[in-house]
């Protein structure tokens, strides 16, 4: 047994090894004050169960049975299925307080001023959002008046999301009537301050102080006038900006803009990261409304994105989405039309989609993941288990619809939909999953796959009392996750058979300083030396598992396109590597099949290892002597000598994002 995994064993970890286990002990586990220490694995899996065994029971008058509780939380414990884990974080207090916390994704058109603090209420629960600032919706805001005029107003900062989102709507509200009042903040507890709900540390009243000088400085500049698309942007990425705990940004959004929109178009271009870097906070896509643009368009925005160097503006594509809509109703008349239960969406809306793309969301609606994780041998009839599970999961966790401050459509649509989003991750470590075993069986147990998620849901909502969802499954990036359970990154190929995997952690971290002390090899953090170690631990690939090198990007765009058709009834989320020399060929794939384009974002390819990479390729030599220089064991029981009080940071995963893929996208600028 290879020497990296014996530590992990001999802790009884349910097989983790200790890249694995740093990564849950660093994202997830919370810490429990009444025992001095963070949870460990199976305390953070039970904490969730018993969360849902109450809600279900209290809510819902449902009764989890012992046997498929068994089932399920043997399921996660083992890392075959996954929860929402932005829900596996907040479960307890957290979650019953703000049932927000449950949901990884979410959208909302830029129409109206609340919209602002919705965002970052929405935020604050750690939820990923979707947002437009097309024409048609920010043109809906009102003018600012001519003259902004101070008064002797004060807004007075409750410590709390709610207080905080509070706060920035009264502000812009009066902003709108022409009057700039003061703030207090004194209420907002300090920096470092425990927050014990909600897990890690307070950021303290600087970050909000910032956004609110910045919201100020935007209306000022805009006065006789609307605000435009990328003054919208702005404000939201300032929203995303300052949404910290414990100094770690927890904040993911997608910016969905009108393909005519020329500062949108470059509002990434220049020097832009080092005279606007809040625009790092979103990425951004152009929203295409035709079955297919004109040469000329098309041609416009592939340039600007291969000018990037970032893949922006990506493609949405609102056509596309109604396309995927109407299969997959399609698909539920043909199949499941006897149900009395069974749903289908309605089409005729401006469809928007989260962060990461791979889900079709209304205006102010959320929607929920929960994963299935493929390993190596599993069989059609184990996928099939795991997806059944994955999906009483999702259909759990779609029944915390009890929302606080944002406005009651948000509880109307997502009560409407019940959205599921059963994610496939691990694709690329499988030989059916991956099509290396042919097409023909590859579509075929996709199609028995999505068969299972409908048919259960359809099971398991009646047996709640509940709608039945209107759309379940999806391909989301599966950034942190995979990490965590060791698999490939949903749809996307293992970086290489070999590989040096490091990670950032703060100097002043228990961690971190149980890893120095345990042995792992570490280095001052080239980019924030000061700050932040960073750590280096060997990974191998699963024999047989397919690796970035081995696909191009039309062979990942075609398997992308089975994914679609067979699986998806929201969308596939993929980022395509791109050779130099394949772009033109590429451009060319995507126009062709532009009708089917949604959920794709694109970047350059890269085989060189850029210093300090989260993923950085070796030999199997390069890999064995690096095995060599890891300890024999980390004795993660012996953080608790260092940590005696909560230090945790939340979540450290951009929620509904892949985080590796983002920081590829920030250090290639």
């Amino acid at each position: 047994m290879e020497k990296s995994i014996i530590g992990a064993l001999n802790m009884n970890n349910h097989g983790m090894s200790d890249f694995q286990y740093y990564v849950y002990i660093s994202r997830y586990a919370r810490f429990l004050h009444n025992k001095g220490r963070r949870e460990n694995w199976t305390e953070t899996v039970d904490r969730y169960f018993n969360f849902f065994e109450g809600h279900l029971k209290n809510n819902h008058d449902y009764t989890l049975s012992k046997s498929l509780r068994s089932e399920l939380e043997n399921a996660v414990l083992n890392m075959e299925i996954m929860p929402s884990m932005r829900c596996m974080m907040a479960a307890g207090p957290a979650l019953e307080r703000d049932n927000i916390a449950a949901y990884n994704c979410s959208y909302v058109a830029i129409d109206s001023p609340k919209t602002f603090s919705e965002i970052m209420m929405i935020l604050m629960c750690g939820t990923g959002v979707g947002f437009s600032v097309e024409n048609q919706y920010v043109d809906r805001l009102p003018d600012i008046p001519e003259e902004l005029h101070n008064t002797d107003s004060i807004i007075v900062v409750s410590d709390s999301k709610i207080g905080w989102a509070k706060a920035l709507n009264e502000l812009i509200s009066m902003l709108y009537l022409g009057h700039i009042p003061n703030w207090d903040v004194s209420k907002v507890r300090p920096a470092g301050s425990i927050l014990k709900v909600f897990g890690g540390r307070a950021s303290g009243p600087d970050p909000l102080v910032k956004a609110f000088k910045f919201v100020l400085d935007t209306f000022i500049g805009a006065k006789g006038r609307k605000l435009t698309s990328l003054e919208c942007h702005d404000i939201c990425c300032c929203i995303g900006e300052c949404v910290v705990v414990g100094g770690v940004r927890r904040s993911a959004t997608i910016s969905l803009s009108s393909l005519s929109d020329e500062r949108m178009r470059t509002a990434k271009s220049g020097q832009w990261w080092s005279i606007t870097p809040w625009r790092s906070l979103a990425n951004n896509s152009a929203v295409y409304l035709d079955k297919k643009p004109t040469t000329e368009t098309f041609m416009r925005e592939w340039k600007s994105l291969y000018d990037s160097k970032s893949g922006e503006r990506g493609i949405f594509s609102r056509y596309a989405a109604k396309n995927v809509i109407n299969r997959a109703n399609a698909f539920r008349e043909l199949n499941f039309a006897k149900e009395s239960n069974i749903r289908y969406r309605k089409v005729d809306y401006e469809w928007g989609c989260n962060p990461c793309s791979e889900i079709l969301l209304r205006d102010k609606e959320f929607c929920n993941l929960s994963e299935v994780i493929i390993r190596e041998n599993d069989t059609i009839s184990e996928l099939n288990r795991k997806v059944r599970l994955a999906t009483i999961l999702g259909t759990f966790q779609s029944t915390l619809t009890d929302f606080r401050f944002i406005s009651k459509k948000w509880k109307d649509n997502t009560e409407d939909e019940r959205l599921l989003g059963v994610s496939l991750t691990g694709i690329m470590d499988n030989n059916i999953t991956s099509g290396n075993n042919g097409t023909v069986e590859l579509k075929d147990t996709l199609t028995e796959l999505r068969k299972t998620a409908i048919a259960t849901n359809l099971e398991i909502a009646k047996d709640i009392g509940i709608e039945s969802s209107t759309a379940i499954s999806c391909v989301k990036p599966s950034g942190t996750v995979s990490s965590l359970v060791n698999s490939s990154a949903g749809i996307h190929g293992r970086h290489s058979p070999y590989y040096i995997r490091t990670v950032r952690s703060d100097k002043k971290d228990p961690v971190a300083q149980l890893l120095i002390d345990s042995g792992v090899p570490y280095e001052e953090d080239k980019m924030r030396p000061e700050h932040n170690w960073v750590f280096s631990f060997p990974e191998k690939s699963p024999k047989g598992s397919t690796s970035r090198s081995q696909l191009s990007s039309i062979d990942q765009l075609n398997i992308w396109l089975v994914y679609q058709m067979y699986w998806c009834e929201h969308k596939p989320s993929i980022t395509v590597s791109v050779k130099e020399e394949d772009w033109i060929k590429t451009g060319s794939w995507v126009f062709d099949n532009f009708e089917y384009m949604s959920g794709v974002s694109f970047l350059p390819y890269s085989d060189h290892n850029y210093v300090q990479s989260p993923y950085q390729e070796c030999s199997e030599e390069q890999y064995k002597d690096a095995l060599n220089k890891m300890p024999k064991s980390i004795l993660w029981e012996k953080l608790s000598d260092y940590e005696k009080t909560d230090t945790t940071t939340g979540s450290q995963e951009l929620s509904c994002s892949s985080s590796e893929l983002y920081w590829e996208k920030k250090v290639c600028q």
